[in-house]
């Protein structure tokens, strides 16, 4: 029961199977919780045991426990009884957040309380909560003695109160903790500082990126080069220096046919992973560029194909939000249809740390929580990388399954619609490729939108929501996995992975070994070794090819370059991109498509880095140019039955086609072809779109643009369908599924 209005209120009704002992040998119950309902809404728990013996038989029940002190009920057994502890309740409280109404009004005047073992914490309270939702104070701590053993131990009552202008104070959200395991710190300790750190759903979209990267090196060598002929100059990308050096070589295709040139892009590794769009394709199944990083030990990209808090527990992990269950109203029904719709009052977001006392005072440990800062509101720097949309649900009428894109990104008090820098038409995957910085303030404005829009979808000329997604920042700001800026797997200090942290791998390290109660890492005098927590870093386990790493202008030092991999061993976020889902909140939970992107966030006080080009390289207009010049010995079909000794004799041509060309070209006719020899001198023509980065031809549609890999298959025909529509050979290149 509740102290005040609703004293004499029963709280609920317990429903037991008691140990019936009906002449079976006595042996002592265990204690158990039973849980306490008011019709069917949970209310608490009993911790008890229940016996039920059989009277009337002329036996004593055995074991009577003694009278209780108070005169009132008998004692507990010491066989049944928990043996107590003194223990320790350390409360991190941060704030309240998303409020809403109770018994028709606001809750402007909160109080927290929060309950164990018959010892009470009332928090401080929160003076306005509208502009400023945190506790004017973080850190608390309460004492209480609580069962040795983890399943007796009574639960956290986290109490929500609203104090009404009229004096009244109602009971209006709760919430009930009963596993303390999470909560214990030499068990947080243990998790955070075991190498190879990661969360469930982290090992899940990992051994998914390492499934794609065994797939890919699985993949035949033979895609890792390009076979062309060039006769003319062409317009390389800039920065494609095996392509307009005189590094191309003459030579064979392996296969017999004709000499031709080879463009070796593995000569240019640098131009292959110069964009960033170069590492996801590497991490998406680019075979050459997924080589290129593998070898030159590059950083690679993390993807993730939902979003990104969900792969780790909603970032929950040094600040947990605890969904505060609404309470009924005064004199109310539990089922009221106002609760039914809106289960949850409001989000408590703090912490515990729960612990035993050692029976001497002089050896109390120092409070966990004892250095967190009491904090106002925060300001920070927002960066958002919006990059490209995926699969978007076009709805327009008037557009046939296509959508003129383009993006919106809300925070706090400004809106930006990027209708001229964003647009991109007819097409469901646009290729936005921008970045937004932007300010805030955190608790009061955490919630970063990112829309995408369809430009003038509708008869009147109207823009439609395609849909949108929903970050906190401020789950992100406070997570020890510091999501704020994903960590680079190598420290570079120069070039396109150049680290873009506004703080160092070895500041960053010092800094969350504090907050984590962990000692200041030590660092051996050459900057090669380290040790953390006991355990002992080399940087030869993590740098295989020390060629790679002799270049002191790329390559920053040591010191710094252990640290972050002993971050990346405990399991702080790595540089990463995520699959954002976009829904309307119109038709909530129905997928509209989804949208590539990241976040960064940088404190205020701070300047931020320069921000990562993320622009990728356009198709480039090329002409392949093949020529055929003559063809032996092929088998044909005799168009005349020739007199016994006569030659055979056939009409000759070659189709020539190209990966996305909807016709074949035709070359001019070989009469009377002697035994399948004939002679051409002919020249095929073939335009295209070629994506670089991809190393496929790009083939431009009406509602979308697809990709192929360059391939040209030619085939001799006969010259007359009639004698034989099948071709006679066929020769293609440029892909190892030819068939030949």
């Amino acid at each position: 029961m509740h102290k005040g209005a609703n004293a004499n209120v029963p709280v609920g009704i317990v429903s037991v199977d008691p140990t019936p002992f009906f002449g079976e040998p006595y042996t002592v119950s265990r204690m158990q919780w039973y849980p306490v309902y008011t019709k069917e809404v949970h209310q608490g728990d009993i911790l008890g045991a229940f016996e039920m013996f059989q009277s009337g038989i002329g036996e004593d029940i055995p074991f009577v426990p003694p009278p209780h002190p108070s005169g009132q009920g008998l004692q507990v057994p010491p066989g049944i009884r928990p043996i107590l502890r003194q223990s320790r309740i350390e409360v991190l409280s941060w704030g309240l957040r998303h409020l809403k109404f109770w018994s028709g009004k606001p809750i402007n005047n909160p109080r927290l309380e929060i309950e164990c073992g018959g010892a009470i914490l009332r928090l401080p309270n929160i003076e306005d909560v509208q502009n400023n939702p945190n506790f004017p104070k973080t850190a608390h701590f309460f004492d209480v003695s609580l069962p040795q053993e983890n399943n007796f131990k009574a639960p956290i009552n986290i109490r929500l109160l609203d104090q009404r202008p009229n004096g009244f104070t109602p009971l209006v959200g709760k919430w009930i903790i009963r596993d303390f395991l999470e909560y214990d710190p030499d068990w947080i300790l243990a998790q955070i500082t075991s190498r190879n750190n990661k969360d469930a759903a982290q090992d899940k979209d990992s051994d998914k990126n390492s499934l794609i990267s065994e797939a890919i090196l699985e993949k035949d060598d033979s895609i890792a080069e390009t076979v062309v002929i060039v006769e003319d100059e062409v317009d390389y990308p800039t920065g494609c220096a095996a392509c307009l050096s005189k590094k191309n070589k003459i030579g064979k295709d392996g296969r017999g046919g004709t000499p031709m040139v080879i463009i070796d892009e593995s000569d240019d590794w640098e131009f292959l992973s110069m964009y960033w769009w170069s590492r996801y394709y590497a991490m998406q199944g680019n075979t050459l560029l997924y080589k290129t990083f593998l070898h030159h030990e590059l950083p690679v990209l993390v993807v993730y194909e939902q979003e990104l808090e969900k792969s780790f527990n909603n970032f929950s992990d040094s600040i947990k939000q605890f969904r505060l269950q609404r309470c009924p109203k005064l004199g109310g029904d539990p089922d009221d249809e106002d609760d039914e719709k809106d289960p949850d009052i409001g989000v408590y977001k703090g912490s515990f740390r729960i612990y035993e006392l050692p029976t001497d005072e002089t050896k109390y440990r120092e409070l966990i929580y004892g250095t967190v800062p009491t904090v106002g509101p925060i300001q920070i720097n927002v960066r958002v990388y919006a990059l490209q949309g995926l699969r978007l649900a076009c709805r327009s009428r008037i557009k046939e399954n296509t959508c003129d894109g383009f993006l919106a990104v809300k925070l706090g008090t400004r809106e930006i619609f990027d209708v001229d820098g964003s647009m991109m038409p007819n097409t469901r995957d646009p290729m936005f490729s921008k970045v937004y910085n932007l300010k805030t303030m955190i608790p009061n404005m955490p919630q970063l939108v990112v829309q995408v829009w369809d430009w003038k979808a509708t008869d009147e000329g109207r823009d439609i929501l395609i849909g949108e997604t929903r970050i906190d920042l401020e789950n992100r700001y406070l997570s020890v996995k510091r999501p704020m800026c994903g960590l680079t797997e190598r420290y570079m200090i120069d070039g396109p992975h150049k680290w873009r942290d506004f703080m160092g791998p070895v500041q960053i390290l010092e800094e969350w070994c504090l907050a984590n109660g962990i000692g200041v890492p030590g660092y051996s005098s050459d900057g090669k070794r380290a040790s953390v927590n006991g355990d002992m870093f080399n940087i030869e386990e993590f740098e295989t090819h020390a060629i790679n790493y002799e270049d002191p202008t790329r390559w920053g030092e040591f010191k710094e370059r252990i640290a972050l991999y002993i971050l990346l061993e405990f399991g702080l976020i790595r540089d990463y991109v995520e699959k954002r889902l976009l829904t309307d909140p119109v038709m909530p939970g129905v997928p509209q498509g989804r949208i590539l992107m990241w976040v960064d966030v940088f404190p205020f006080s701070e300047k931020p880095p320069d921000p990562m080009m993320v622009e990728s390289p356009l198709p480039v207009k090329q002409e392949l140019r093949v020529i055929v010049f003559e063809v032996t010995n092929v088998e044909t079909t005799q168009e005349i039955a020739p007199m016994p000794g006569m030659e055979k004799l056939n009409d000759l041509i070659v189709k020539g086609h190209f990966s996305g060309d909807k016709e074949s070209q035709v070359s001019e006719i070989h009469m009377r072809a002697v035994n399948g020899n004939g002679v051409f001198n002919w020249r095929y023509k073939f335009n295209f779109n070629y994506a670089y980065l991809l190393r496929q031809v790009m083939i431009p549609g009406d509602i979308e643009d697809s990709y192929l890999d360059p391939i040209v298959t030619l085939k001799v025909m006969d010259g007359d369908p009639s004698v034989n529509p099948e071709p006679y050979g066929v020769q293609c290149t440029g892909s190892q599924s030819c068939h030949r």
